[in-house]
């Protein structure tokens, strides 16, 4: 097909296209032509600027070959070359304005060793005070710069260098000394570099031998060499200087040595190494240069700006100039012809037009249509043109089938130059209603060939329709439909409805025009619409009825469930004329339906997924109708539904509950039983467990009010049962457990303060004996005997103290449950202050409160004991050489209300915090003490239920945080009642 098209084309615009490619052919040969010779002549300009500057280069080296030369002729037609000589042979030359790029000319004087000590002498009368020679490694043999020029400051860092010491200038030097000739060194680093602009370099050597000999050997010339005349090059100075800006328009890199490493570049004019690029360019060149013994690489490429001139640019603007002359001679040749076409086409149209016109190419798409064709289609030229003809007007069979267009009698008229003359046929407006029609196309021959179609229609809609009406009995119709109890609407074959009764008018909404035609297709639910379409085809393809259930819309814009039903209609002679439809609404029905099925639904998942046992008995018989998982479980998973209470449950007999199922039956009344004990079967083994249950027989009532089934519901609580039974048992036990505990404390008690108060009578005694026999000996004892007494004074001191302590905890141990009362901290903290006033004094300890939390709910003499202690030991371990600061605040922490003291004094180490709350504990043993107060400040305020947590660093001081577990006492204590 697509070739056919292609075929037809060339042959309409033959001439068009044939002056396209004959000027497009010809400019592109002059284009091509052109272009090779641009690419020649860039080609030979490229060689010959990189060959130029290749012999530049070249050209100049051997220059300053010469310039060497020149110098060594100095040495051999003096018999001796001073420094002011040197000078005045240098600036002689003026080799800054003839030969720039040069660092300088020089001489290295061969030394041996024993010749050092004088050579330096002899330099540093010179005026070179700290010449020495670097390195300054000892060796056989020295060549030293003795003589540069210009000595700047750059050269002047090169006086005194050994260039024999260097690998790369020793090889270049022996080449010259054996040889005889220059020799240039490889790639290095001058000594003249200062770290700025620093630049690859290289140097030319020319031997001087003794006595101005020419020695043939090599062995001769070995031993007689003298000394070299040399120059140093900066690279990137010297390629500057001779090739300036002259090749701009080329990116140039030299290589030393013929590897072409990255390591072995000397030079280059651009930061990328083109020659390593993996992209090459268009034009490149790599030149060899040999220079005193030394080879080097040179790689030339062009770049871009070096293509860039009239010539290269020149085959591009005849290739774009030809081009679109190639393309305006076609659009004017081809413009002609469809003018010429167009005005044939308008004649003929003219001739022949009798009604709504169309004119149709030989694809089927339509070139023309007049203001006639336009109405009763309802498109415009524009629009209709988009697509085959067919397609817009003629894509769909009445009964909703497609139309092929290869059936379509229009389309295959021209194809086989049938003239078609009244051919009755169903058009499609734009809005997708069906017409009747006459229509007579007429095919158009040019050159013998078919190429477009006239076509000339007639709307004969309201001729069918009169027809119609004739056959059918309207009136009498109408007058029975407006009055039958149903929805009504008579279709057509083509789907329209051409009548609707006043029942589908109320419902609708619709007016009488708008429900005719496809208006029933707007009140159908969008969902609906293509099912009952598809039941729709088949019954018209088939000519049969059918019903179907859809939703259609009512006045108000709720969807009503209707079923409608669909019955063919015939006429006079038996012919199919389409269907009537009547419609009922069924909403009603189906929401009854749907909430009938929701509850079923619902209580079947209820019933299943309860946690609890359910089951179901029939009162006639006393059979199970239902039991769910659970209760089948309990049970063993045995079957129960259709047997009767005793033969699904031998094991209940006997145990009441078959007594109370009767009773419900017989009375009516509900039976609610908790935690009735049942023997189970639950494994079906034959071995049953006892289980409780909560248990609830509800009779269900028929419409006579006598019971028809009873429901059993029950929850298995064995395992609460148990639990409480547990649970009383073992209460006991912790009461019994309890008052033996309380008997022992007791006992213990009585025994600490009955052994401590029996205890003091015996210790007093011992303390005045101790003092007696100190007073009857006294001046005659003896140094180690007096010793002996002041050590049992101090053991019955720390006796009491012990004493006292037992007595102490015995004390906080009744204590634990005196009465609280509401306490202001800052007035018990005045209290404690009063007590340590002297230790306060001689600390000069500096107390700073912040009492965010005032008053507190506890017992007066535990908190007074847990202030006194934190406060007093802040003050007791304190650093001798620091003033003490003790900070004491108070603040709510949730539900503790927290005491903080905090500390600048001696801290204790990491991981003894914990010992220092055990009885007796003393972590710093230069003050007194017994290791008991922070001990009883522990058990208070945990015995209360609270907690004190510690923070330290030995040396930076101790925190102590104590949690009281109450609320603050808001309201103002009084200080009288206090």
């Amino acid at each position: 097909m697509k070739l056919s098209k292609l075929l037809a084309f060339v042959r309409e615009y033959l001439i068009a296209i044939s002056s396209f490619l004959l000027i497009f052919l010809l400019t592109l040969f002059i284009y091509s032509e052109t272009k090779k010779k641009a690419l020649e002549r860039n080609e030979k300009l490229f060689e010959l600027k990189a060959l130029q500057a290749t012999q530049a280069l070249e050209l100049r080296m051997r220059d300053y070959t010469q310039i060497l030369v020149g110098a060594k002729a100095l040495f051999v037609a003096s018999d001796t070359v001073t420094r002011e000589d040197w000078a005045q042979y240098y600036s002689t030359l003026k080799l800054e304005e003839n030969y720039p790029g040069i660092q300088g000319v020089g001489y290295s004087h061969f030394i041996n060793s024993d010749e050092l000590p004088a050579h330096i002498k002899r330099l540093r009368k010179e005026g070179f005070e700290d010449y020495a020679i670097r390195p300054d490694t000892p060796r056989a043999n020295y060549t030293s710069i003795i003589y540069l020029e210009p000595l700047d400051k750059r050269n002047r860092r090169a006086i005194g260098y050994d260039m024999f010491s260097d690998s790369v200038r020793r090889s270049a030097m022996q080449m010259a000394r054996d040889t005889r000739k220059p020799a240039m060194s490889g790639k290095v680093r001058l000594v003249q570099e200062t770290g700025v602009d620093e630049q690859a370099g290289f140097l030319i050597y020319l031997p001087i031998y003794e006595d101005n000999a020419e020695p043939e050997a090599i062995k001769e010339r070995q031993r007689l060499i003298k000394g070299f005349v040399y120059s140093p090059f900066r690279a990137k100075d010297l390629m500057m200087a001779i090739w300036g800006s002259n090749y701009n328009d080329l990116d140039i890199e030299v290589y030393d040595g013929t590897s072409l490493g990255k390591n072995d570049l000397l030079y280059s004019t651009d930061s990328v190494l083109h020659y390593h690029d993996a992209k090459k360019r268009e034009l490149d060149m790599l030149n060899t240069l040999s220079i005193s013994n030394q080879t080097w690489r040179l790689y030339f490429s062009a770049k871009p700006s070096f293509a860039r001139s009239a010539d290269t640019e020149l085959p591009y603007f005849i290739l774009l100039g030809g081009t679109i002359i190639s393309l305006l001679m076609f659009f004017i040749i081809w413009s002609l012809i469809n003018t010429r076409r167009s005005n044939s086409l308008k004649q003929t149209i003219t001739d022949n037009a009798t009604a709504a016109l169309f004119m149709m190419d030989a694809e089927g798409y339509c070139t023309f249509m007049n203001p006639a064709a336009e109405e009763m289609t309802g498109y415009t030229l524009e629009e209709i043109k988009r697509k085959p003809l067919h397609n817009m007007i003629h894509h769909t069979r009445p009964d909703g089938r497609p139309y092929p267009i290869e059936e379509c009698p229009l389309d295959r008229a021209l194809p086989t130059n049938n003239n078609m003359r009244s051919h009755e046929d169903v058009f499609i407006r734009k809005n997708g209603e069906f017409f009747s029609v006459t229509v007579a196309a007429h095919p158009i021959i040019e050159n013998g060939l078919p190429t477009a179609t006239i076509i000339e229609v007639r709307d004969i809609t309201e001729e069918k329709r009169a027809q119609q009406a004739i056959i059918e009995s309207e009136a009498r119709f109408r007058t029975m439909a407006d009055n039958a109890p149903v929805i009504i609407s008579i279709l057509d074959i083509w789907k329209q409805s051409v009548y609707v009764n006043r029942q589908w008018l109320d419902f609708s909404g619709q007016s009488f025009e708008d429900s005719i035609n496809f208006g029933w297709q707007q009140i159908i639910h969008p969902q609906d619409l293509p099912g009952f379409d598809e039941q729709y085809n088949n019954a018209l393809a088939s000519e049969s009825d059918f019903s179907v259930e859809v939703r259609m819309r009512r006045h108000d814009g709720q969807y009503r469930w209707m079923v409608v039903t669909c019955t063919p209609r015939v006429g006079a002679d038996g012919e199919f004329l389409g269907h009537i439809s009547s419609a009922i609404d069924i909403t009603d029905i189906k929401e009854a339906d749907r909430k009938v099925k929701q509850n079923a639904e619902l209580l079947q998942k209820l019933f299943l997924e309860v946690p609890a046992l359910v089951g179901l008995v029939r009162a006639s018989d006393q059979q199970y109708l239902l039991a769910n998982p659970l209760y089948r479980k309990l049970f063993g998973h045995r079957l129960l539904v259709g047997k009767t209470l005793r033969e699904a449950h031998p094991e209940l007999e006997y145990q009441g509950i078959f007594e109370e199922i009767k009773k419900v039956f017989e009375t009516g009344s509900p039976f609610v039983g908790k935690e009735v004990p049942l023997m189970v079967d639950s494994h079906n083994n034959g071995n049953q467990t006892q289980g409780y249950f909560n248990i609830v027989i509800q009779p269900l009532m028929d419409a006579k009010g006598k019971p028809e089934a009873v429901l059993i519901f029950a929850v298995e609580v064995t395992e609460l049962v148990k639990a409480r039974t547990k649970l009383v048992s073992t209460n006991e036990e912790l009461s019994l457990k309890n008052m033996e505990l309380l008997r022992t404390n007791n006992d213990l008690d009585n025994f600490v303060y009955t052994a401590s108060h029996d205890l003091k009578s015996p210790i007093a005694n011992m303390e005045g004996l101790s003092n007696l026999l100190r007073d009857i000996l006294e001046g005659k004892l003896e140094s180690e005997d007096k010793q002996l007494l002041d050590m049992l004074a101090d053991a019955i001191d720390k006796l009491k103290r012990t004493i006292a302590d037992l007595a102490e905890i015995t004390k906080v141990q009744k204590g634990l449950h005196a009465k609280a009362e509401p306490l202001v901290f800052e007035q018990v903290l005045q209290d404690v202050m009063l007590d340590i006033d002297s230790l306060a004094r001689e600390s000069n300890a500096n107390v700073q409160v912040d009492f965010q939390v005032k008053n507190l709910l506890y017992a007066r003499k535990n908190l007074r004991s847990i202030i006194y202690n934190l406060v007093s030991n802040a003050l007791k371990y304190r650093k001798p050489d620091l003033r003490p600061e003790v900070h004491i605040s108070t603040y709510q922490e949730g539900e503790y209300v927290v005491l903080r003291v905090q500390d600048n004094g001696l801290g204790i180490k990491k991981g003894q915090e914990q010992k220092l709350f055990n009885m007796f504990k003393r972590l710093h043993n230069h003050v007194e003490g017994t290791g008991i107060g922070l001990y009883i400040v522990k058990r208070i305020i945990e015995n209360n239920g609270g907690r004190i947590e510690l923070e330290s660093e030995l040396g930076q001081g101790t925190t102590f945080r104590v949690y009281f577990k109450q609320t603050p006492v808001e309201e103002a204590v009084n200080p009288q009642q206090v």
